[in-house]
């Protein structure tokens, strides 16, 4: 059985942008390195997979701060065995979602007089194994 699966909608459901007040120009500490959360839903009876992609950046010596979370819906035929559902929720669904969050972010940036900022690739692979990682080594801990 083949995957169908169609990028029914995607919405910007967050949208925070602030200068800092306490940046000083040529100090340390200006990577910008956006914090990620993806959370999702399976609505089972209509088939649809919920996927929420947040960045934000609130730390650092960097000239302004912002949040953009974006949710988008995927359409399946078929619903997906639970394993598929994981990966597709946890890496290429939020890999669908990221150019659309890294647009708004380039676009807020330039709007407010800032060079554009154009975020570098997330390798949703790596990030969803650092996940599982730390998920595991948290279960460990508590069950010593």
């Amino acid at each position: 059985m083949q995957l169908e699966m169609k990028f029914a909608n995607f919405a910007l459901l967050k949208v925070n942008f602030f200068l800092n007040q306490e940046y000083k120009e040529g100090s340390a500490d200006t990577a910008i390195a956006p914090d990620i959360a993806i959370s999702h839903e399976f609505r089972e009876k209509e088939k649809q997979l919920i996927v929420i992609l947040g960045l934000r950046q609130l730390k650092g010596n960097i000239p302004y701060r912002f949040e953009v979370e974006s949710g988008g819906i995927f359409q399946f035929e078929n619903v997906p065995e639970e394993k598929l559902l994981k990966q597709l929720a946890i890496i290429n669904c939020p890999a669908i979602l990221f150019p659309y969050v890294r647009e708004t972010i380039a676009d807020l940036t330039r709007r407010a007089g800032f060079p554009p900022l154009h975020l570098n690739p997330i390798n949703f692979i790596q990030l969803a194994k650092d996940q599982e990682a730390k998920q595991t080594q948290s279960t460990q801990e508590i069950s010593k």
